[in-house]
């Protein structure tokens, strides 16, 4: 996963580098809308047994006349990009399946490679997507990864976390809003955390920093919201972490862009 989100990046900041991302605004109130298909497809042993199921979804916009270059994005480094995947997986893995098939012949017992979307925003200036990778491969307990989309609707241009935030309010926005949400959070929820977490965050904002992959994030109505996967801050049965921000009396630490 960790490579597939360092390919789906440079993708993005290739692809601005390689043609001016400029489109012409969309008339004035409109937004754009998205619909989502899932894209489901099964693979079969030789027998006619269900072995695979992979599913993700397509994201279509439909006005596209009014948001050509949204369109086009999420078709290249979303669409393409996740039929690419599953295509490539279902083929490697489908030996495995159809092995497990010979000893757990029951219908419902298959890999489950599913991937599913939630839109957490949409506006004039932000579409955020909130993105969970489900693997279940017939062990015990299923894989799963979680990344988000963060785009500017009218230019198709991916939001960087630095974008997202106040010119300068990297540091202050790690040390003195995300640690103590996270202590918060860990409270509340009884959490157990690595003892090193503060480091694991700090090299993660360097690293989004040095355009590694991206921190993973999601923009609200009434703040901003930091998703750290399962197994990242802690052990992966505690599931994700979510460190809340909210924009009320922390004004001045955002884009006042993207700020009602």
């Amino acid at each position: 996963m960790k490579r597939f989100m360092i390919t789906l990046f440079t993708m993005v900041l290739t692809f601005c580098g390689v043609r001016a991302c400029v489109a012409e605004a969309a008339p004035a109130g409109v937004l754009p809308k998205i619909r989502m298909e899932q894209q489901k497809q099964e693979y079969k042993t030789p027998q006619g047994q269900v072995c695979i199921v992979t599913d993700y979804t397509r994201l279509i916009v439909e006005n596209a006349d009014a948001f050509p270059a949204l369109s086009k994005r999420l078709e290249e480094i979303h669409n393409r990009e996740w039929n690419y995947r599953m295509t490539d997986e279902a083929r490697e893995d489908y030996k495995d399946a159809v092995e497990l098939k010979k000893y757990r012949p029951e219908d419902y017992m298959f890999y489950l490679l599913e991937e599913r979307i939630w839109q957490k925003y949409l506006d004039r200036n932000i579409l955020s997507l909130y993105v969970e990778y489900y693997q279940s491969r017939g062990g015990a307990h299923p894989n799963i990864d979680i990344f988000t989309y963060n785009f500017d609707p009218v230019t198709g241009d991916f939001i960087t976390m630095d974008g997202a935030l106040a010119p300068g309010k990297r540091d202050e926005f790690r040390e003195k809003y995300v640690k103590p949400a996270l202590e918060k959070v860990k409270k509340e929820r009884q959490l157990f955390y690595f003892d090193n977490y503060k480091t694991v965050v700090d090299d993660l904002f360097r690293r989004d920093y040095a355009g590694e992959p991206p921190l993973t994030w999601t923009w609200g109505d009434e703040g901003i919201t930091m998703i750290f996967p399962p197994g990242t801050l802690g052990p992966a049965v505690m599931g994700p972490v979510e460190a809340f921000v909210p924009f009320k009396g922390n004004e001045k630490l955002f884009n006042e862009k993207y700020l009602k």
